[in-house]
């Protein structure tokens, strides 16, 4: 009778997670505006299916399957509204996912734990707001560790039809994100910590499939490795690696907002300290009871420790711009399910009940608190950086036929698909072609970018508008965008918006 009623609990926590989770997330999918990211996405599968797949690899450099979804997406619907609806999807089944594996392995209570964690986590709540492929991807990695786990507990019973699905679901995620292939070293670790040489030997034999359905695509992938790393590359070091990683780490476990704005804030201050008082109150804890650490935590450990571990060498191998947060998100699930495991574990070798109580009561109300204040500072104007919704009606309500010019040229696709006007934007090219040339941030950082932005303004025309983002703004790199500005055009208006300004200019008579 008492498993019924934690079941039928577990049951109705989920309900009520996804509930909550819907009822944040739909209507930000149809308030927020896009970002510059989510309108490469709509460029690059607006032609159809043929178009992303014959460009997406080449355009976005990156595993071209999300694109190629989403170009079929889309033909049932045009809406940013829409096209976000397939991220919210996703991270709905994540929390389906995240609660049956808690289910399956752990206990109902913990379930109705592990739910939340998730589904309420500010890191999910932003993927579902994405049209991106961080959604899908997250929901691959809960797929991967939970038939990864299902065949480990099956031994040499497993049946052959898990077997199947993991090989399929492992050739989906490499083709949908490169970086999912560390949850698949992950799950190779987890197999070595089981201690059964027939599972070692079981996932490689699987792997073999995996990687000659991979093989076209991984042929590809050192075009676009050289691509993304061309350019100015910012020096690496262990410490800064080894911080960059422990940061993405501590925000998927405890988040004082997802992206910091630099300032030190209060959040992040009590957060500090949290860790230091229970980390080292955790690993005393942990040993002194090893004994009771299962090995399922221990294999959970290690695919989370192995996947972070592979980010750490992705930093070295391609700089920390593309190990930024989001990159990282292949590691939320593992991260997540190994903290459950391992809790779920310490937790039964208190025998108060009373005091296991309080303790759960205390770190969801700690939870509770660090998760609303992080998911009210993602969009604290209500609105997504450049803000090119209200930019975009700015310009179209000038009467008089004025050429506007967008820097950085990547940006020009934002406005390109809010921008309902007749006016002619540019640059009309070069959208994916840029990097850096120096530090970022520096005046020479963007000097090849600059160089082709200049040679597009036309001479013709003696007013042009001039939008141009937050790098202009908060760092030196436009200084030689400005100096040719000032130059040649005097500022006749000026509008700020959320990290981005537009200039209505005029040429200079000489």
């Amino acid at each position: 009778m008492m498993n019924e009623n934690h079941y039928k609990f577990s049951r109705y926590a989920l309900f009520a997670v996804i509930a909550v989770h819907l009822a944040i997330v739909l209507p930000l999918a149809y308030w927020l505006n896009i970002w510059v990211d989510e309108a490469s996405t709509l460029y690059t599968t607006q032609s159809g299916f043929l178009h992303a797949f014959q460009f997406a690899w080449i355009d976005e450099k990156q595993a071209p399957l999300y694109f190629w979804t989403m170009s079929l997406w889309r033909m049932f619907g045009e809406s940013v509204f829409f096209a976000r609806l397939f991220s919210i999807i996703c991270t709905t089944a994540g929390i389906f996912l995240v609660w049956k594996f808690a289910r399956c392995f752990l206990s109902d209570l913990a379930a109705a734990i592990a739910a939340p964690l998730f589904g309420l986590h500010p890191l999910a709540i932003w993927a579902a707001l994405e049209i991106r492929g961080y959604a899908l991807g997250i929901v691959l990695a809960a797929l991967l560790v939970h038939l990864n786990e299902a065949l480990i507990a099956q031994g040499e019973n497993a049946r052959t039809r898990p077997r199947i699905a993991f090989i399929i679901v492992a050739a989906v995620a490499l083709y949908t994100n490169y970086y999912l292939g560390f949850v698949l070293a992950g799950c190779f670790a987890a197999n070595i910590v089981s201690r059964r040489a027939k599972n070692v030997l079981n996932f490689l034999i699987s792997m073999i499939p995996v990687g000659i359905v991979f093989l076209p695509q991984a042929l590809l992938v050192r075009d676009q490795f050289a691509i993304n790393t061309q350019g100015y590359s910012e020096p690496r070091s262990l410490i800064d690696g080894l911080r960059l990683v422990w940061q993405h780490f501590m925000t998927m476990l405890l988040p004082a907002g997802l992206f910091p704005s630099g300032d030190w804030s209060s959040l992040a201050f009590a957060r500090l300290w949290i860790v230091r008082l229970m980390l080292p109150a955790v690993a005393i804890f942990s040993v002194l009871n090893l004994r009771s650490i299962s090995n399922r935590s221990w294999r959970l450990l290690a695919l989370a420790g192995t996947t972070c571990g592979c980010l750490l060498i992705a930093y070295f191998a391609v700089g920390n711009d593309l190990v930024e947060l989001r990159h990282a998100t292949v590691a939320f699930v593992p991260v997540l399910l190994a903290a459950a495991s391992l809790g779920f574990d310490l937790s039964s070798v208190i025998v108060s009940k009373p005091l296991r109580l309080t303790a759960a009561a205390a770190g969801g109300v700690v939870l509770a608190i660090f998760f609303q204040a992080s998911i009210i500072g993602l969009y604290p104007t209500m609105t997504k950086r450049g803000d090119w919704d209200r930019v975009a009606r700015y310009l179209e309500s000038s009467s008089e036929f004025r050429p506007i010019y967008v820097f950085p040229v990547y940006d020009t696709l934002a406005l390109k698909q809010r921008y309902y006007g007749k006016v002619h934007i540019a640059p009309e090219e070069g959208f994916f072609r840029f990097a850096r040339n120096a530090p970022a941030g520096s005046p020479t950082s963007l000097v090849t970018e600059t160089d082709f932005f200049i040679s597009q303004i036309g001479s013709g025309s003696k007013e042009i508008w001039l939008v141009t983002g937050s790098v202009c703004t908060e760092t030196l790199a436009c200084t030689p965008l400005e100096s040719y500005v000032k130059a040649n055009y005097t500022i006749v208006a000026e509008q700020d918006f959320y990290l981005e300004k537009v200039r209505l200019l005029r040429k200079i008579d000489k």
